[in-house]
């Protein structure tokens, strides 16, 4: 057995672990594939449902957004009613030491 026959051997063992190694890696690059894919639809489902949620709450708060507005315009004029005639008692109070 010559050199010859070494090197013959070793390039065909090279070439069947390369091989071996490119479909392993197909193969992990298939597996890859498909969790991404399913991890998409799962996404894209629940982006759905989000979009969907948030249509109802925007839907049912609708109604109340004028309500909402004018308690929050009715308690303003007694936070500044309240004020006016608190800086009136303070300002007599302090006048009075």
């Amino acid at each position: 057995m010559g050199i010859e026959w070494f090197r013959d051997l070793s390039i065909t063992i090279l070439g069947f672990v390369t091989s071996a190694v490119l479909i392993f890696m197909a193969l992990l690059a298939y597996s890859l594939y498909r969790e991404a894919k399913s991890t998409l639809k799962l996404v894209k489902a629940t982006a759905k449902t989000v979009q969907e949620t948030v249509t109802m709450v925007q839907e049912g708060i609708k109604p109340m957004l004028p309500i909402m507005a004018i308690v929050q315009g009715v308690r303003g004029g007694f936070e500044f009613i309240k004020k006016m005639f608190g800086m009136e008692n303070n300002g007599e109070g302090d006048s009075d030491e």
